[in-house]
């Protein structure tokens, strides 16, 4: 039986389970009348006070009865289902605890949740909306891979930052804080070769990235809020943005480029935090470490160049040769980032990392691969984004999964 998590309020449940959502739409029958909207308090109480009363009013919920001879054949994910009201098909799946509608495919695959962290001005908006279109172009090319929308919130908002970006060379706006209401996630169809011995096919996954707000993780209260969330992720994403470490804003020469962004909360009592809350969701190991795997990007990297080494592999994007993952390349770029910040903070937010989570992998990326320009903070370059390793940790964390094939020289393999 496939167990389906919600991508909303990630509650587990039985997909055979999940209950239905009427269309509310004449069944073509003679005489037949559609269901009239009725009150989702469940839906409205979950999404937040900003509901407007009219919203509330949706397409009634119910679940399909299942007859004696059902209860005796295997559960199936999915399918069709009359409505007991008004006797028409609907094949939209809600979830059980929070009601909101999943995408119409979202039970037929496998799910893996990315929860993407950091703090207030880290740039996650921009760094999604920048990933999202490389998946799409450049990285999906390297490895014969497709991304869609899933949903329509999703392709709304994907539009949405596609045209400030790339349109109007405008930055995101800035994740809304929980207070204000919930995030809905962005959700994705991940389609990658797989290749067999009797044919090649497709493996689809579906991914799910949350992003929480900056001011949702200034301190342990905070992220509680977000703890069902983080609990639930296959992998995490945490944005650290070196402009927040003291030694580097006083090493970046003075008057070039965009005015520093003011001292939020230091990643590395953020990354103490998620441990904490990680712990408390039953997700620390044995030994006391958080079993989900951790990849810090260390972003904006293009503002460090007047810190960086000339031949720094942080200066150039991977190039996924054979559609794999370079791990030679990906621990270059670690040992390149541990010893940096070991200069930069004496070491504090790596051994905070190695000390709290089982599985670390630092990383170094540019969403836009320059600095927005002095006279307009909020804008994009005029070249456009020009991105540099956006894509790599969440290939790492896909490569963990056993997603992507994973490629070591000095062991002279591909696995």
């Amino acid at each position: 039986m496939t167990t389906v998590i919600c991508p909303y309020c990630f509650a587990r449940s039985s997909a055979a389970g999940l209950p239905y959502r009427c269309l509310m739409i004449a069944g073509g029958v003679r005489g037949s009348q559609p269901c009239g909207p009725e009150r989702d308090d469940t839906w409205a109480e979950f999404m937040g006070p900003g509901i407007p009363p009219s919203a509330r009013m949706r397409g009634p919920v119910f679940t399909r009865p299942r007859s004696a001879a059902s209860r005796l054949r295997p559960a199936t994910n999915a399918g069709p289902a009359l409505c007991p009201g008004c006797g028409v098909t609907t094949t939209v799946r809600v979830c059980g605890s929070c009601h909101s509608d999943l995408p119409s495919d979202y039970c037929e695959q496998d799910s893996r949740i990315i929860a993407l962290v950091g703090a207030k001005a880290s740039g996650k908006s921009t760094y999604v909306a920048v990933l999202v279109n490389e998946l799409n172009r450049r990285v999906g090319q390297a490895f014969d891979a497709s991304l869609a929308a899933m949903g329509q919130g999703t392709q709304q908002r994907d539009k949405e930052m596609a045209q400030d970006l790339y349109e109007r060379l405008r930055l995101p706006d800035a994740t809304r804080p929980a207070a204000l209401g919930f995030n809905d996630p962005l959700l994705y169809r991940l389609s990658l070769p797989r290749r067999r011995r009797f044919g090649a096919g497709s493996r689809h996954t579906t991914l799910v990235f949350f992003d929480a707000a900056g001011e949702d993780l200034a301190g342990a209260e905070a992220v509680d809020r977000y703890t069902r969330y983080l609990g639930a992720a296959d992998g995490i994403i945490l944005l650290v943005d070196p402009l927040q470490l003291g030694s580097v804003r006083d090493r970046l020469p003075l008057g070039e480029g965009p005015p520093l962004p003011a001292v939020e909360t230091p990643p590395q009592q953020i990354a103490a935090d998620l441990a904490t809350q990680l712990r408390a969701h039953g997700r620390g190991g044995s030994r006391g470490r958080v079993s989900t795997p951790m990849a810090v990007a260390v972003t904006k990297t293009d503002m460090l160049r007047p810190l960086l080494d000339p031949h720094s592999p942080l200066l150039d994007s991977a190039t996924h040769d054979g559609g794999t993952l370079d791990e030679d390349d990906r621990l270059a770029v670690h040992e390149e980032l541990r010893s940096l910040l070991a200069d930069w903070d004496a070491g504090a937010l790596y051994r905070q990392l190695e000390r709290d989570f089982a599985q670390v992998s630092l990383f170094g990326l540019s969403a836009l691969g320059a600095p927005p320009p002095a006279d307009a903070p909020a804008d994009v370059p005029k070249s456009g984004p020009q991105p540099l390793r956006v894509e790599d940790p969440l290939l790492w964390l896909l490569a963990r999964r056993g997603l992507l094939p994973v490629t070591n020289a000095a062991k002279g393999q591909s696995r």
